[in-house]
């Protein structure tokens, strides 16, 4: 009996051991996300950053630049134009960063979707036999022999 006994208690430490690497890899997958949700932020704020200063940098523009060269409507469209594409570009490195981020329901899902995939077409899907040789009673035929 202790052999069966000892076989339940790997079995049931085999199965606690799988459940703590399922929830360490999923553990990895949100905090992946996480990561990627952060850059995304930094960089949306990077860019609001850049559009608070824009209005500043218009006013300066306005002051120092459109007496040399060009009249002021001229110099002032310029660098508003360099500083909407650099917010532009900030912008859509944020997009391309908040799309990477996966939905934790979703990441939960995935990973419960293929544990049972795995215990039904892998596990489950090939029969098991176990390795038992019939036993005797005192020097009498073999149990298990007289069935029909």
């Amino acid at each position: 009996m202790q052999p069966w006994i000892d076989l339940f208690r790997s079995l049931g430490e085999a199965l606690l051991e799988v459940w703590r690497a399922e929830l360490a890899t999923l553990q990895d997958d949100l905090s992946r996300s996480g990561r990627h949700l952060g850059v995304a932020l930094g960089l949306f704020g990077a860019a609001a950053v850049l559009l608070f200063w824009t209005v500043g940098l218009v006013l300066f523009a306005l002051i120092a630049l459109l007496h040399v060269w060009l009249p002021w409507w001229g110099s002032a469209l310029i660098v508003l134009a360099l500083f909407l594409i650099a917010m532009a570009i900030l912008a859509r490195l944020g997009l391309k960063r908040i799309r990477q981020v996966e939905n934790p329901v979703e990441t939960v899902r995935r990973r419960v979707d293929s544990h049972f995939d795995w215990w039904q077409h892998g596990l489950l899907a090939r029969p098991q036999t176990l390795d038992v040789e019939p036993g005797t009673l005192k020097d009498e035929e073999p149990l298990g022999r007289d069935l029909p």
